[in-house]
């Protein structure tokens, strides 16, 4: 069946991005660089956003937040009622911007070779794909410049 097909290329296709990404990172695990890129989209963010997005547990989030503030990439705000804001530092900022730009260049890497009109098909199909989808969780690992998701026609 075709949507057996594509679903396993396209499953190669995200496990070749995630790989390449990978190797990027250093010692900053695959949620913790999710986190810096959130925390870079949203400026300062909960402890609890942070959670939701990565998909993580409060917990699990908190001794995240405590690695990337011990590595000098975040910092603790005010609270805001019982939820603790956090906001990247300098260093976050730097950091997380390149690891953006790194992720960004292993995509356009895999695209490099295809022509625009199979670009301009492929993106087509891609923003068919978003369009379905309410949950803009899976935009963590874009660029925060990246223009949001269409609303479904």
């Amino acid at each position: 069946m075709l949507v057996d097909q594509v679903a396993n290329k396209l499953t190669a296709i995200s496990t070749l991005l995630e790989d390449t990404s990978l190797q990027t990172y250093g010692d900053l695990s695959a949620s913790a660089v999710a986190a810096l890129l959130t925390i870079q989209r949203h400026t300062s963010i909960s402890i609890g956003g942070i959670a939701a997005e990565v998909r993580l547990s409060h917990s699990a989030t908190v001794r995240l937040i405590d690695r990337l503030e011990k590595d000098w990439l975040v910092r603790r705000q005010r609270r805001r009622g019982r939820e603790v804001m956090v906001e990247l530092t300098a260093r976050g900022k730097r950091r997380a911007t390149d690891l953006a730009k790194a992720r960004w260049e292993a995509a356009t890497a895999l695209l490099n070779e295809i022509d625009e009109k199979d670009l301009e098909r492929l993106n087509e199909v891609f923003q068919k794909i978003l369009n379905q989808t309410e949950d803009t969780t899976c935009q963590r690992f874009c660029f925060a410049e990246v223009e949001p998701l269409a609303e479904p026609a």
